[in-house]
């Protein structure tokens, strides 16, 4: 069941976390978002960092089980404590069922981005043209989609593990581990605009 833990005064209003002295659940159910719980705690006056860190800690149990936040600002040392904890943190203006369905919504989106992304990462590795044995790698798209993929990532294993007769491979520069290893044949094709064409073969 969906849920989204909002922190609010004693009036039941939306507030800066700060002044916030409780949290309210709320749970999506057939007829809408309807509030199902609500926990007092006592609040949090911004003291010596360690001592903020430690009291916002503590309040993590309050809403176990809910891994949505939302509420006026938060800032600072308690929004560092709840997203290390792994919250997803909304700043809202209204309590209302549009705004609970866009934060699910937006989380929803957001996971599916990054799902594409792990994908991508999972599967970045040169793909065989129609001519078996004949491969192809644009590094340089790849890397503009995930920058933390690595030459070595995206074309070790490969070039070690897959038969091949060529590897076409567009990239900003030819990665000295494959260059300086004396294991492969690079023939550059093309080198202009930042970008260098090359085919790749295993060296004899």
């Amino acid at each position: 069941m969906k849920k989204i833990a909002v922190f609010a005064n004693a009036d039941l209003k939306l507030c800066d976390f700060f002044e916030a002295n409780r949290f309210l659940i709320y749970e999506r159910g057939k007829a809408g978002w309807e509030k199902t719980g609500e926990t007092n705690f006592e609040k949090i006056v911004p003291s010596a960092p360690a001592a903020t860190r430690k009291n916002t800690e503590v309040l993590l149990p309050l809403i176990e089980g809910c891994n949505v936040l939302a509420g006026g600002a938060l800032v600072g040392i308690p929004f560092s404590v709840f997203d290390r904890a792994g919250f997803h943190i909304f700043e809202i203006g209204e309590l209302n069922d549009e705004t609970f369905d866009g934060i699910m919504e937006e989380i929803c989106n957001a996971d599916a981005a990054v799902a594409a992304k792990e994908a991508i990462i999972r599967e970045a590795k040169p793909v065989e043209t129609s001519t078996p044995g004949v491969y192809f790698l644009d590094l340089i798209a790849l890397q503009k989609e995930c920058p933390e993929v690595t030459s070595k990532k995206a074309m070790m294993d490969f070039l070690q593990n897959t038969p091949f007769m060529e590897l076409h491979l567009i990239c900003k520069h030819i990665p000295p581990w494959i260059e300086n290893s004396g294991a492969y044949k690079v023939q550059i094709t093309s080198d202009k605009d930042g970008a260098v064409q090359a085919i790749i073969t295993r060296g004899c």
